[in-house]
């Protein structure tokens, strides 16, 4: 059976703010920033979510305070057309046919649609769900960053499959300085590789074929493909907010810098990027 799947990129969304806060070269203007989603065919497990991006669960949740606050500083915008149910909708795939939703990290512009899904399978690394865990009665500090519990199904424990009991693998060489990722399949198709430092606990996905061509997707190890190649981190300001560890940050994102650079044929693909969403459309 062949191990190549098929990806598309679908925005579920988007907010506004500051480009510099992404990128410290970048202007002092408001720009929109996509929350974006891989969808993913698999030859055997059928339909697979990468995050989910926004969903009509994130107003419902941040409705009283604290959370209004997250809506707030983060004015979201979904229209009808741009709900992810919609768009899988329009490919006549309906939310019972997605199998597994593989998360990247629990903040909410990546988890607000799980509850839409109420036959998949989570797949996640151990370390944020712990972590999750930890701030379901510290809604001032979840709140704070970026975490929205409510947004998590009830029977979500029991949904749930640990990236870390995958068996471990070896990148290809060129993937450097990334060398190990989790089989989370067991047929070298899906490969989770832990990025650190955004969240306590990152998963990024490496497709080896996708279409054709090698794809990764790395969440929020860096949030603009030009800047990360360029070696602009994000403003300080931005950091303070959105890493667990900022050392690890950095390293995870010189990391992905040095594949942008060095692996031009990779579709390297950030979670809120517009330039590396549109470049991978204009390719399919």
């Amino acid at each position: 059976m062949s191990r190549s799947v098929q990806l598309h990129i679908l925005r579920a969304g988007w907010c506004r703010h500051l480009e510099c806060m992404a990128d410290r070269g970048g202007r002092l203007a408001t720009v929109e920033f996509p929350a974006l989603c891989g969808l993913v065919r698999h030859p055997e497990h059928g339909w697979i979510l990468y995050d989910t991006g926004y969903a009509e669960h994130f107003f419902h949740a941040t409705r009283q305070l604290p959370e209004r606050l997250y809506r707030s500083a983060v004015p979201v915008q979904l229209p009808a057309a741009e709900q992810l149910t919609a768009q899988l909708h329009s490919l006549g795939i309906r939310p019972a046919d997605i199998r597994y939703v593989i998360i990247s990290h629990f903040h909410a512009d990546h988890i607000a649609g799980l509850r839409t899904f109420s036959q998949a399978r989570f797949i996640a690394l151990q370390a944020d769900c712990q972590h999750l865990e930890q701030l379901r009665t510290q809604r001032w500090r979840a709140t704070l960053g970026g975490h929205l519990p409510a947004l998590l199904p009830d029977d979500f424990t029991a949904r749930l499959q640990l990236a870390d009991a995958s068996p471990r693998c070896d990148l290809p060489r060129w993937m450097a300085p990334f060398e190990h990722g989790l089989d989370l399949f067991g047929d070298a198709s899906l490969i989770g590789v832990p990025l650190p430092g955004h969240s306590a606990g990152q998963l990024g996905l490496f497709i080896p074929d996708a279409q054709g061509r090698p794809a990764f997707l790395v969440a929020d190890a860096c949030w603009s493909a030009p800047a990360c190649r360029a070696g602009r981190l994000p403003a300080a300001a931005a950091l303070w907010f959105a890493s667990a560890d900022r050392r690890q940050y950095q390293q995870t994102f010189a990391g992905v810098g040095e594949l942008l650079r060095r692996e031009p044929a990779v579709a390297v693909l950030p979670s809120h990027c517009t330039q590396a969403w549109e470049a991978f459309s204009r390719e399919q």
